[in-house]
Order: structure tokens, then sequence, then C-alpha cells
């Protein structure tokens, strides 16, 4: 079983200074409307990137967002997500040798095919992978999550005023 891997934290408490009349807002209301729009933005992100239909589906369903007292926690089970953030040098890949069965490999056309990574494969330079770059979809994702807690809590401000100016 693969284990789960905190890849972020988004914390609202900066969001939220003691002494600023801020204490009477909702802010677990506020961290479910963050916890929305980063998924909204990272399913976006996902979706716009090179990845096969299969990939995009299963990145987006391996995201779990828990939310806190304080802040957006967001998990996930599936390694490829390391790629995803970091990026992926480019080089041959050594370990399909080992695969016990032939591995399955969908063409561009969408035909799948199934392959078998030999020593002799590797020795002329097949199984090479091109590398990808590290992307900024969770960098995306919390700065969104930040601008609509920010319009939160300036609506919230802007609600209590109206109501201190009404009872006066």
């Amino acid at each position: 079983m693969v284990p789960t891997v905190k890849i972020s934290r988004v914390n609202l408490k900066p969001l939220f200074p003691p002494g600023k009349g801020l204490e009477d807002l909702d802010i677990k209301k506020a961290l479910d409307k963050v916890r929305r729009e980063m998924r909204k933005a990272m399913k976006a992100s996902i979706e716009a990137s090179a990845f096969s239909q299969r990939a995009k589906v299963r990145l987006a369903r391996a995201m779990r967002m828990k939310v806190g007292p304080k802040s957006v926690t967001i998990t996930t089970r599936d390694p490829a997500f390391r790629a995803l953030l970091e990026g992926q040098k480019p080089g041959q890949m050594t370990w399909l040798v080992k695969a016990k069965a032939p591995i399955p490999i969908i063409t561009d056309s969408g035909e799948l095919i199934f392959r078998s990574a030999t020593p002799k494969s590797m020795e002329d330079g097949s199984w090479y992978h091109p590398g990808r770059p590290k992307t900024t979809i969770l960098d995306q994702a919390k700065a969104e999550a930040r601008r609509v807690a920010k319009e939160y809590v300036v609506k919230e401000l802007k609600r209590q005023l109206q109501r201190m100016v009404q009872q006066r």
C-alpha cells in the first residue's frame, strides 16, 4: 500500500489576525471556500496538462483535501504527484528490464500495444524518458485560494460594518 503523503497546506491564520474584528468570522466557512477553490484550480491545471485522459482522472481522484481548524491540508496516495510537482529528469528507464510482464503502451493514435524491455533494447538506447518540467499547479491553486479567502474576509467585514451602522 502506498502511504499518504502531505503535499501542501494552506494556513489561513495570517488572514485572520487577532484584534482586527475578525473573531466573529466563520473560519470554517472560509476554509471550505478555500478547499473548493483549490480543488477547482488543481483540477483545471491537471486538465490543461499533457497527460493522457486516464492519468488526468487518476491524478484528480488521488487528491484529498482535509479542512482543519485553521488550514486546508492536501494529501495524496499517488506517487505520480511527485513527478508532476517536482518534474522528472530525462533518462533511460532501466528499471523496466525487471518487469515480469510486457509493458502496455498507448500509441499516439490510441492503439494499445505491448512491448518488453530487454538489455539489448537498453543498449540500443530505447526506453528513454524525455523528462518533464516541474509544474506550479499547487502554487497557482494556493494563490487562488488565498485570493478567495481574502475576498471572503473583506465581504464579511463590510457586512459587520453595515450591521454596526444599522444598530446605531
